[in-house]
């Protein structure tokens, strides 16, 4: 099956591309403040592969569970979920409500996120901070010189990169030639990597 599609009426191609470019948490902000539709319909589009994944084993096993019912109903319950409710991980935020609809849960109950989500957020958080505080900045790398032997190389690159440095994705991605998905995707691996490591020295201390 193939990922739906979501149309794009009223954006220009140049901004289509610039919200392509932002993160999750970019998007999830435009979405919940600026009541932005094109930013919170390039968010679910960017996770429809999730969302087809999540729900295939559920589509056609009982009355009313045909695809042509089952997404329609997950993404505006989606959507009124991004408009009131904190979301630090899509992919948890999108597996909680798939079960709510295959529970035919009709209420939009709250979604927490996981105490460990949370927490690699805040650290998260203090990544990208760093970049506009220098004082910040030489606590973290003094802290990074001892994370960053444990990551992969590629993940440090671009970690040093993109934080530290303050290239932009478009420019980090055509530096090594990949695309601006698989770019972003190093970075967010990189980043639960770097804040997962944080956290336990944080623990042990």
């Amino acid at each position: 099956m193939e990922p739906f599609r979501f149309s794009y009426v009223n954006i220009g191609n140049t901004m289509l591309q610039q919200l392509t470019n932002l993160s999750d948490k970019d998007l999830i902000s435009r979405a919940r403040k600026l009541k932005d539709q094109e930013a919170e319909g390039v968010l679910l589009e960017r996770y429809s592969h999730l969302m087809v994944a999540v729900c295939l084993p559920y589509l056609n096993t009982a009355p009313g569970t045909a695809a042509d019912d089952v997404f329609p109903a997950l993404l505006q319950r989606l959507s009124n979920s991004l408009k009131t409710q904190t979301i630090h991980k899509v992919n948890e935020w999108i597996h909680y409500n798939v079960k709510a609809i295959q529970d035919k849960s009709d209420r939009n109950l709250p979604f927490f996120s996981s105490t460990e989500s949370r927490e690699i957020q805040q650290v998260e958080n203090r990544i990208e901070q760093a970049a506009m505080n220098q004082k910040e900045q030489q606590q973290l790398i003094a802290q990074m010189n001892v994370v960053i032997s444990q990551l992969p190389a590629e993940e440090k690159y671009f970690l040093t990169q993109f934080y530290l440095e303050q290239q932009p994705l478009a420019q980090l991605a055509g530096a090594k030639k990949y695309s601006i998905d698989k770019t972003r995707q190093i970075l967010k691996n990189a980043k639960q990597h770097m804040a997962s490591i944080l956290m336990k020295q944080t623990y042990e201390q």
